[in-house]
């Protein structure tokens, strides 16, 4: 791992720092990088979405795109990959689109979808969570490891990670989605859809308490 400089705070174990023009922040322990998606970090999100799928072709086409999508409509044939991967592509390079890219020896490995919840365009489902807009709270939506780099504390450290970001920017409440009853069975599942929204226990081992039970996912929350 190349040499961080700007080292600005130190937040429960996670180097917050400041270098090219975009923060960084550093799972040290782990030696996962994790870093703020910035226009700069376009080509680096388009390596990883473009083979993050590939145990799971049939999601291989949304970029991540789905809750920053206006409507209804929301087009999830193959053909639609281009199409989607465009989209998502202007509003990276526009500053429009939030995350956190997790990185290995360099590598984009994993991908969380966090950002204060008023920023998303479409909750779709998970409007239902919303019962006061003016709530300083943070959603962490979607989660994403490449297939080879699971089970390495990707997740817990972007989770963590997602967490001190929305304190460093004044929201106090941090908000998850896991599901908790799958439509199909969850043995069946392919790993990506399965754990998309990260499992449950993720969040409880991690501060996070059950804020409400839904019929489908729970609506999890972490004071920050």
């Amino acid at each position: 791992m190349r040499s961080l400089l700007g080292v600005l705070e130190v937040l429960n174990g996670l180097t917050y720092t400041a270098e090219s023009a975009h923060r960084v922040f550093v799972a040290r322990a782990l030696k996962i990088e994790v870093r703020e998606l910035k226009p700069q970090l376009l080509a680096d999100y388009l390596t990883f979405f473009d083979k993050a799928f590939s145990d799971f072709p049939e999601w291989a086409e949304c970029y991540c795109g789905f809750y920053d999508t206006p409507g209804t409509d929301w087009d999830a044939s193959p053909e639609s990959g281009p199409e989607h991967r465009a989209a998502r592509s202007e509003l990276i390079r526009n500053g429009k689109a939030h995350g956190l890219l997790a990185y290995i020896d360099g590598k984009p490995v994993g991908w969380c979808n966090a950002q204060p919840r008023a920023s998303f365009v479409n909750m779709r489902s998970y409007r239902v969570a919303v019962t006061d807009p003016e709530e300083p709270v943070g959603s962490i939506m979607c989660f994403l490891v490449s297939p080879e780099h699971r089970s390495k504390g990707v997740s817990t450290t972007l989770l963590n990670v997602a967490c001190d970001m929305f304190k460093r920017d004044g929201l106090q409440i941090a908000e998850g989605y896991p599901t908790t009853n799958p439509t199909k069975g969850s043995g069946g599942l392919p790993w990506a859809e399965a754990n998309y929204k990260g499992p449950l226990n993720l969040f409880l081992k991690n501060g996070f308490r059950i804020h409400k039970q839904l019929e489908r996912f729970a609506i999890v929350r972490r004071q920050l």
